[in-house]
């Protein structure tokens, strides 16, 4: 029987489009009835499973451009295990702070916040100012991955009364904030699905030079198949 893992990569073109459609519609039934009925349990549920659906179409959109994902350890329980997929959403969170990082790091403006007589004082307060500035959208992405530690419970909470010594209900466990910071990280994951579409449109090249979308890729390519095949996820049981 043919399955997402074993799809041939001319086979796997488009299909994420499919998964995306329906990832999307489980966000948007989440955000309706957050709004709508104050719903966040069940909203923060919805959430966390579009993440999963997008996870999936991630992995079939870097299967089509012949990404070697499925050579990762453990890659046949990418789209039967849930868990795993939250494993590989810390994994894209991680690379996504580490970039934004980077380009703050780049596109920073030196501080000047240290202006006395003593040339290496200031250097040396105004660079660690840099630094601590820099390194923010690493600090939060750690706070999120976490979060993601955590998406399985909490998917779970958002939808069954529990019982813990008392009646647990999913409006207690899973609260307005926690919705919250759930569509953060779940908007954070859709912004990298479509910046691969856009990577990966035939038409980038009007925009960008092909020496800066190669160096793009290659930088994505080591992602995948370097940092991820580090990354075993054979032990991880569901």
């Amino acid at each position: 029987m043919i399955t997402f893992n074993t799809l041939s990569i001319e086979k796997s073109k488009n299909i994420d489009n499919a998964i995306f459609k329906n990832a999307r519609q489980l966000k948007n039934d989440a955000l309706l009835i957050a709004k709508v009925n104050n719903s966040f349990g069940s909203a923060t549920s919805l959430l966390i499973l579009s993440s999963e659906e997008i996870i999936k179409a991630i992995l079939l959109l870097l299967r089509s451009e012949g990404f070697q994902v499925y050579k990762i350890k453990g890659a046949n329980k990418f789209f039967k295990d849930h868990k795993i997929r939250h494993e590989i959403a810390q994994l894209i969170e991680m690379g996504s702070g580490l970039f934004d990082t980077a380009t703050g790091w780049e596109q920073r403006k030196p501080t000047e916040l240290a202006k006395t007589n003593i040339e290496w004082f200031d250097t040396i307060v105004n660079g660690f100012f840099d630094i601590v500035e820099a390194s923010k959208p690493l600090i939060e992405s750690m706070k999120r991955i976490e979060m993601l530690k955590d998406f399985n419970d909490v998917k779970n909470n958002g939808l069954y009364v529990g019982y813990q010594n008392e009646l647990i209900e999913p409006r207690i466990l899973v609260d307005e904030r926690t919705y919250i910071n759930t569509k953060e990280i779940v908007d954070r994951i859709f912004k990298f699905y479509k910046g691969l579409k856009v990577l990966f449109h035939p038409r980038l090249i009007n925009h960008l030079p092909k020496k800066e979308i190669d160096s793009l890729k290659n930088d994505l390519k080591m992602f995948v198949e370097k940092a991820m095949s580090e990354y075993s996820f054979e032990k991880k049981k569901n």
